[in-house]
C-alpha cells in the first residue's frame, strides 16, 4: 500500500492462476496514477482558491477597522462598542444580509432613512460606520436591542 496526501494506492500481487498478469498491473497501476495525479490537481486548485479569498479578507478587514475608528474619532464614541455591535451583527462583514437588513451594523431602511448618510448605501462600511457612531451618539440603542447592549 502506498499513500500520498488523503489518497491510498493498494498495490495489488500478481495473480496465481498463472495468467500474465503484468500488463495488466501496470495498467491497474497506471489508473490508480492518473486518478491521483486528478486529485492532487483538485486539491492544489481549491488550495489557491482559499488563499486568494483569505488575502482579500485582509484588506477588507484593514478597511473596516479605518472605518469604525474614523467613526469613532468623529462622533466621539467609543470605537471598542462600534466594534462589538459591528461584530455581533454582521461579524464585520460590511456585505452581511439578513432578511432587510445590511451592511455592518445591519441596518433597516427606516432607520438608515434618518441618519445624514442615507443617500450612500449600507453596505457601504464608512457609511454604516459613521451612520451607527451617528445614532450611539444620539441615544439610539434600542435599535439594536441584542447586540446594543454588549
Amino acid at each position: 500500500m502506498l499513500a500520498c496526501g488523503t489518497a491510498v494506492l493498494t498495490l495489488t500481487p500478481p495473480r496465481s492462476d498463472g495468467a500474465d498478469t503484468t500488463e495488466a498491473t501496470v495498467a491497474e497501476l497506471r489508473g490508480e496514477s492518473a486518478k491521483l495525479r486528478r486529485q492532487l490537481s483538485a486539491e492544489r486548485v481549491a488550495h489557491r482558491r482559499a488563499i486568494q479569498t483569505a488575502r482579500r479578507a485582509v484588506p477588507q478587514r484593514a478597511e473596516v477597522n479605518r472605518a469604525l475608528a474614523i467613526a469613532a474619532a468623529t462622533y466621539h464614541v467609543s470605537v471598542g462598542k462600534l466594534r462589538r455591535v459591528a461584530t455581533c451583527e454582521s461579524t464585520l462583514n460590511p456585505t452581511a444580509k439578513n432578511g432587510r437588513y445590511a451592511g455592518l451594523f445591519q441596518f433597516g431602511i427606516p432607520l438608515w432613512r434618518t441618519t445624514p448618510y442615507r443617500q450612500m448605501s449600507r453596505t457601504d462600511p464608512y457609511a454604516a460606520s459613521l451612520a451607527a457612531a451617528w445614532a450611539f451618539k444620539r441615544g439610539m440603542l434600542r435599535h439594536w436591542p441584542i447586540c446594543g447592549r454588549r
